[in-house]
């Protein structure tokens, strides 16, 4: 693994990029941009699978969204979907300037809302030949259903007013605010998707010091509007490789983009047993979950 920076428009973005073992520069190799949730970081699961997808022969780009980690842009720890679609398409002009990369034979891979950006990205850019989501979230959607799809549109409403109220008081000389990604205490956390993102992003499991785990409450005009899904039924043709975990929560985002996706190659996988978030880092469980996206990749980024 190595280091990069590339470009994004006017920003410089991070990257890991990590190579197969007895990496040659003289050949070439299909290359996957790999995506990490909301409030995560490369070093996180993104990383993880990067890795894993090394070991498979892949040159793998892990990279930091714009506004967050160690990639530029500010304000910090916004969260703007749009820009988050569009550091995928930064990430994949990346790779298309290496000389060991094959243009012909670019993929994606995304973790949670990463999976959704992913998704979203692999539509707007046809350089991307295959797309893969593991516990993928269609972020827009959870802002206005929620984590299990049970809210009403009044806590969309109610989220929007907070957002342009936060807006008005910035433009005023106020103050960013934030709101967390994932519990900062198990106090009055009841939920079991949310307590395991507490373990996973508070504590040595995978606490890591650049990410705070938050986003800017200025964000949530772009969140609650945002629909990574959108026309999938129409524009997401490629291959897509769903990994989702039974005990999650979040297993219905992945069971709407399958039935949704206009993809004449499509799979879902359940891994029995397995949560969101235990998904991210599990080694028994990425393991299954490779098992399905290495030949997945292997498929459809072929020589």
């Amino acid at each position: 693994m190595k280091p990069v920076k590339f470009p994004n428009g006017d920003l410089e973005m991070a990257g890991n990029l990590y190579l197969p073992e007895g990496f040659d520069d003289a050949e070439t190799y299909a290359g996957i941009v790999v995506v990490h949730p909301g409030g995560g970081v490369k070093e996180q699961t993104a990383g993880g699978y990067a890795a894993r997808l090394a070991a498979e022969g892949f040159v793998a780009l892990a990279f930091d969204a714009s506004h967050q980690g160690e990639s530029g842009g500010e304000p910090r720890h916004a969260e703007d979907p749009y820009a988050r679609v569009n550091d995928v398409r930064a990430a994949v002009d990346h790779l298309t300037t290496l000389g060991y990369v094959d243009n012909a034979r670019i993929g994606a891979l995304g973790i949670c809302a990463g999976g959704g950006y992913a998704i979203h990205a692999t539509m707007t850019d046809r350089r991307i030949k295959a797309v893969g989501g593991v516990s993928s979230v269609n972020i827009g959607e959870m802002f206005r259903q929620g984590w299990t799809g049970d809210s009403d549109v009044a806590q969309a409403i109610g989220l929007l007013e907070m957002g342009t109220a936060q807006r008005t008081a910035e433009a005023n000389g106020g103050e960013a605010a934030f709101i967390p990604f994932s519990p900062p205490s198990l106090e009055g956390v009841e939920d079991p998707d949310m307590r395991e993102a507490y373990d996973y992003y508070r504590t040595q499991r995978a606490q890591h010091c650049n990410t705070e785990s938050k986003f800017t409450v200025a964000s949530l005009p772009q969140l609650v509007t945002y629909d990574a899904f959108h026309l999938a039924d129409q524009l997401l043709t490629q291959p897509l490789q769903l990994v989702a975990g039974r005990e999650a929560g979040s297993f219905w985002y992945s069971e709407t983009i399958f039935g949704k996706a206009a993809s004449s190659v499509k799979d879902l996988h359940v891994v029995e047993g397995a949560t969101h978030m235990s998904l991210y880092d599990t080694p028994d469980q990425m393991g299954e979950a490779m098992s399905k996206l290495g030949p997945f990749y292997k498929a459809h980024l072929a020589a």
